[in-house]
């Protein structure tokens, strides 16, 4: 079965400082992403699409390229997010600075895509369950007849220890996503996580489920996605800063929600870095990773 995994890996982190898709992380200078396209394989993915932003073109195709050749039944895509891509009648404004969103960059992936198939970050560690969980979910919508669905993390496995980060945190009943409702400035207290939502305090108890852009579709999404960046682009066009993100478009749809108990972690601040170094040292001491994922 036919299984697509887009990665999204164009972005420039602004709190960071540098360029997390391609920073060393492991014992052989394997970046974050590169676990998650061994995990996904491992979980029966067989076409990875790595969204790159025209910096890192170049970089992704010397290192996979190289990589993938030896790796049966696996292909690689690699889409540029494009800034006129979809825009149709539209010029892309001289003010317009960053890219469109997340929702635009999946959006330049639907020629290479035939399969259903999930997006990820290229900077955030999901763990090998998540991927496994998110192919089962996409078994579900298809047999289910549902466009999107969605793999949640519990807050407390998602949190920094360097300061506070913006999480989606998912407003559930039964397994439908009702909203994602995204929250600022998370800290864990105790037993409670503390942070801003629309200007005010909000607090959230340990196992609140919040979404890490892990999001599972059937190919029919695109036409969705067609659909709404048109009536975004009639609304924002000449909105600089105005993003047409993934969670505003999903939650327009029936999403199925599934839950992973795995530990997210990623480098939202510099100061992640050891953090993760330590973190990926110590799966790699377990054997849950080889110390070299592509030798």
């Amino acid at each position: 079965m036919n299984r697509a995994i887009i990665i999204m890996a164009g972005g420039m982190g602004s709190r960071y400082g540098g360029l997390k898709q391609v920073d060393s992380f492991g014992p052989n200078n394997e970046s974050i992403l590169d676990y998650s396209i061994f995990d996904a394989i491992k979980a029966g993915f067989n076409k990875v699409v790595i969204l790159s932003s025209p910096k890192l073109e170049g970089y992704f195709k010397d290192k996979y390229q190289k990589i993938f050749s030896s790796i049966n039944n696996v292909s690689l895509e690699i889409v540029i997010q494009d800034p006129k891509y979809g825009l149709g009648e539209y010029l892309l404004p001289e003010k317009r600075e960053k890219p469109w969103g997340t929702g635009q960059a999946i959006l330049c992936c639907e020629n290479v895509i035939e399969e259903s198939f999930i997006t990820i970050n290229a900077d955030d560690f999901y763990g090998y369950g998540a991927f496994e969980k998110a192919y089962e979910t996409l078994n579900h919508i298809e047999s289910n007849n549902i466009k999107v669905s969605t793999i949640s993390y519990l807050i407390e496995n998602t949190l920094s220890e360097n300061g506070g980060v913006s999480r989606g945190v998912c407003i559930i009943e039964g397994n439908k996503l009702i909203n994602i409702e995204e929250t600022h400035d998370l800290i864990r207290n105790g037993n409670i996580v503390e942070g801003n939502f629309n200007g005010g305090k909000v607090q959230h108890p340990i196992g609140t489920k919040v979404a890490m852009n892990l999001f599972g579709f059937q190919k029919s999404i695109f036409s969705l996605l067609n659909k709404e960046f048109k009536i975004f682009l009639n609304k924002n066009i000449n909105e600089p800063k105005k993003e047409f993100l993934l969670p505003e478009v999903v939650g327009k749809e029936n999403v199925y929600v599934d839950v992973t108990n795995e530990n997210w972690f990623g480098v939202t601040y510099k100061n992640d870095s050891d953090t993760v170094k330590n973190k990926i040292k110590n799966l790699v001491e377990n054997n849950t990773y080889p110390s070299n994922l592509w030798s």
